[in-house]
């Protein structure tokens, strides 16, 4: 972009009623009424914008679908600004990005089909500023929006009749804003030991990590690769009781579900004899020869539910720790077509009473 211009990343957040299955894009249209009103509102609350560029993607997300590795939703409405400017030239004006027949004209500016999962939907906007104002407007934004910026009737009724959506209350917000909401949300839902891994991999990609995590479980983000490194542990390789296992296996599930949502890649990574298997998309440990029969046992633990299955077959026993839950079906469609008669799912965790270790149910 050009180099005497600066952007300043900011949203249009909207809380909504429980249940709601807005559109999820608008049209050029709607669009360019969207974004006046929104300028309006902006203005309103910090006067001196109006020697900006104000950029809207007229798509509705959720938190998480905006904050991914790059923040491409940003991205794409910069690289779309861009063509304007190198057309245009840089002055005050308004850029509404809207869809033709619910299609965007760039791909990170698609929201998914689905209706959101939760109460609070954001549009993405960039605001575009000479160079030379860029640190006292965005001081200015991050003092004013949070507190002041709320955003008016005539855009949320607008919202109301082209996305089919019942706001309760909407709110302009810079992207540090939104970081900071998301980081009270899963304070609140008392998940917030999980989420300096993701922010700190959204605003410091550049650089290596290492995180400490609840219940023993540890975390780098590794910059060359772009993911996550998390080493892998299964019960009988665990230090502890079942109990604290379960504790740490559930802190490994939490956040490979937070890292999934943001889409932040990651791998996990075993010590021998455990393998990943990829068809599965699961952890295989081999325990070599048995004398236990031949069937399947699946392994629950009441905080938790599903743990491992353990598979006895032709005197040789493995058990199979699932990494996703969609892992769960592709594992038990091929367990079932195995064929073993001895079947045991009651619900338990199934261990030695010596060794701690897992074993098939008892007969």
């Amino acid at each position: 972009m050009n180099e005497s211009v600066h952007h300043i990343r900011l949203l249009a957040g909207l809380e909504i009623q429980p249940g709601e299955s807005p559109r999820r894009t608008l049209d050029r249209h709607r669009a360019e009424q969207l974004a006046g009103h929104l300028a309006t509102d902006l203005q309103r609350v910090v006067p001196s914008v109006d020697s900006c560029m104000l950029v809207l993607g007229a798509s509705l997300f959720e938190p998480f679908e905006l904050m991914r590795p790059g923040f491409p939703a940003w991205c794409a409405l910069e690289d779309l600004a861009q063509s304007t400017l190198r057309e245009r030239g840089f002055e005050p004006r308004i850029l509404a990005i809207g869809s033709h027949r619910s299609q965007m004209p760039h791909e990170q500016l698609q929201p998914p089909a689905e209706s959101p999962q939760g109460q609070f939907i954001a549009l993405p906007m960039t605001l575009l500023c000479p160079a030379e104002q860029a640190d006292s407007l965005k001081e200015q934004l991050e003092e004013a929006l949070f507190e002041r910026g709320s955003i008016d009737p005539p855009a949320r009724a607008l919202l109301a009749e082209a996305a089919g959506v019942d706001t309760v209350h909407g709110q302009l917000l810079t992207l540090a804003d939104l970081v900071a909401l998301q980081h009270v949300q899963l304070d609140s839902a008392g998940l917030g030991g999980f989420w300096p891994v993701v922010e700190q991999t959204l605003v410091e990609g550049d650089r290596d990590h290492q995180h400490e995590l609840p219940a023993g479980l540890t975390a780098r983000w590794d910059a060359r690769t772009r993911r996550i490194e998390l080493p892998f542990t299964s019960l009988d390789q665990f230090d502890g009781e079942p109990d604290d296992y379960a504790l740490w296996l559930r802190a490994f599930r939490t956040l490979t579900t937070l890292l999934d949502s943001h889409g932040i890649a990651w791998q996990a990574h075993p010590a021998g004899p455990v393998v990943f298997d990829e068809d599965y998309s699961a952890m295989i440990e081999s325990t070599g020869a048995t004398g236990h029969p031949d069937g399947i046992t699946v392994h629950h633990h009441p905080d938790i539910g599903l743990v491992a299955w353990t598979v006895v077959e032709d005197g040789r026993m493995m058990h199979i720790y699932p990494l996703r839950p969609e892992s769960a079906n592709r594992v038990m469609r091929d367990l079932a077509a195995r064929g073993l008669t001895r079947f045991d799912a009651t619900d338990q965790l199934h261990t030695d009473p010596e060794t701690g270790r897992l074993r098939p149910a008892e007969t």
